[in-house]
Formats: structure tokens, C-alpha cells, sequence
């Protein structure tokens, strides 16, 4: 029993069926969650706390420590994910938590998250980084799809 060759036509037809199924999964908001918490010091005494895609962390609890960690400084963050504080405090670190398993924790000194990595394309919207996820994604599928065409084209050379 030979198995059927993939088409051009089967694979555009795989690769709508996939795009629709993509498409419909964006269209569940209600499944739509932020998964990692950063921060950043926007100027002195004023620190944002978001999600990924720069949505606002608000009502998250803030923590400010000094070089022995002892607290500072506690409160919550705004509406737009902003807490203030007085920069004379002397605080070397604040942590964010929002109580549902998001936590962040920030050199307030050297101004770099301590916990949790950068990637690149953070501050990117999330649009356009699901658009280039997709865009990978279809490509590699291309590719391998040129790469069996080859394959078949190849072999049917030598026989």
C-alpha cells in the first residue's frame, strides 16, 4: 500500500485549516492571559509594573527592601500599574506580586529585573509578535514542503 503524495493543493488546504484554527483560538478573549510580570523604574520614584504586552499590573502588591531586606516601603499599584514612592528611602529592591502567581523582582540600583529574563521583542505589541511567530511558522512549514519536493524530484531523476 503506497502512501498519497502530498499535493500543492492537500498543503495550501493543511495550512488554511491551521491559519482558521489559529484565527478562532485569537478570537476567545476569555482565554487570553497574561503570563509574566515585569517592571520598570519610568523615573525616579515611580515604577511600572505590567504584563506582557504592557498591559498594567494594577492593584499589585509592591514591596520596597534595603541592602539588609528589610522592608520599606509596601503598597499597591494604580489603575495604570504605577506605584510611587520617595527615592530618597535609600531602597535597593522592589518586588511585585499580584497575588494570582505573577511575581517580579527588581535591582532598583542597577535598574535590571533579578528574577526572570528579557527576551528580545518584549516591548513589541503582542499583535505583532503572534504575526511573527505565525510568519515563522509557516515559513519552516514552506520549507519543508520545498525541501519533500526535492526530495521526490530528486528520485524520480534517478529511476
Amino acid at each position: 500500500m503506497s502512501k498519497p503524495p502530498c499535493t500543492p493543493v492537500l498543503f495550501v488546504k493543511l495550512c488554511l485549516a491551521a491559519f482558521l484554527v489559529f484565527i478562532a483560538g485569537l478570537l476567545q478573549p476569555d482565554c487570553a492571559r497574561a503570563h509574566r510580570m515585569l517592571m520598570q523604574e519610568k523615573e525616579p520614584g515611580v515604577l511600572f509594573v505590567y504584563y506582557e504586552g504592557r498591559v498594567p499590573a494594577a492593584e499589585a502588591a509592591v514591596t520596597l527592601l534595603d541592602e539588609e531586606d528589610e522592608v520599606l516601603l509596601q503598597g499597591k499599584t494604580d489603575a495604570e500599574g504605577r506605584f510611587y514612592f520617595d527615592p530618597r528611602l535609600g531602597a535597593r529592591v522592589a518586588r511585585a506580586d499580584d497575588g494570582q502567581g505573577h511575581r517580579v523582582v527588581y535591582d532598583l540600583e542597577e535598574s535590571v529585573l533579578e528574577e526572570g529574563l528579557l527576551f528580545i521583542g518584549d516591548d513589541l505589541p503582542l499583535g505583532l509578535r503572534v504575526a511573527l511567530g505565525v510568519g515563522a511558522i509557516l515559513l519552516l512549514f514552506g520549507a519543508l514542503y520545498l525541501w519533500s519536493i526535492r526530495g521526490r524530484r530528486e528520485k524520480n531523476a534517478h529511476t
